[in-house]
């Protein structure tokens, strides 16, 4: 089976602060939507992937390879040419 990439948005449930949440729906804020509220910082650890908040400066969620290798695909690899 031929392995498709899709260099576009494919997200189908997306991963939220609980306490980003809780805030966003108590108080009014000038944001349009919870996504837009939210402060992200997601990057390779040495386990796997980890998702942080910062603004609550705490774990969303870390993602454990569990030793496994995988494969990222990264959009800025797409636009590379190949050198020999």
């Amino acid at each position: 089976m031929k392995k498709v990439l899709i260099y576009e948005k494919a997200i189908e449930e997306p991963t939220v602060c609980p306490r980003c949440v809780k805030e966003f729906m108590e108080r009014p804020r000038p944001f349009r939507s919870l996504i837009d509220f939210m402060e992200f910082e997601v990057g390779f650890t040495m386990l796997g992937i980890q998702v942080w908040c910062r603004r609550h400066n705490k774990n969303v969620c870390h993602i454990d390879f569990q030793n496994n290798a995988v494969a990222a695909y990264m959009d800025s690899q797409k636009d590379k040419k190949k050198v020999n």
